[in-house]
């Protein structure tokens, strides 16, 4: 029961940070580095129309928290620091629900190959 009650919460607390978060809007230069994000990711991992979709929300407002965590806290502080680690948490725990295993593990492939370039 407490284990319901606590998923509701994260729940009702994600849906309220992705309506607040849709109510800003992006640059032009970041919202084009998004879609340009997505479109790799559509690539690498087969998505379909429908997870292109959600992936570009959820995208969306992992750079619209972290731009909010940027105005509230100061460079380079643990605060910062702790705030973008939650929001990467939060994207990372939406993404699973979007993506298989399979394709999220293809996605980590292909990061890691780039990295190793």
């Amino acid at each position: 029961m407490k284990n319901q009650i606590l998923r509701l919460a994260f729940v009702i607390c994600a849906i309220s940070m992705f309506t607040c978060v849709n109510a800003q809007k992006l640059s032009k230069k970041a919202e084009e580095t998004v879609k340009k994000e997505v479109a790799e990711m559509s690539e690498v991992m087969q998505l379909s129309a429908e997870q292109q979709e959600k992936v570009l929300e959820l995208k969306t407002a992992l750079r619209l928290n972290n731009q909010k965590a940027n105005k509230t806290y100061e460079k380079n502080s643990t605060e910062l620091k702790n705030a973008r680690k939650e929001n990467m948490k939060l994207y990372t725990v939406e993404l699973k629900k979007v993506c298989s295993k399979e394709q999220l593990s293809t996605w980590q492939k292909h990061k890691q190959a780039k990295k190793n370039k």
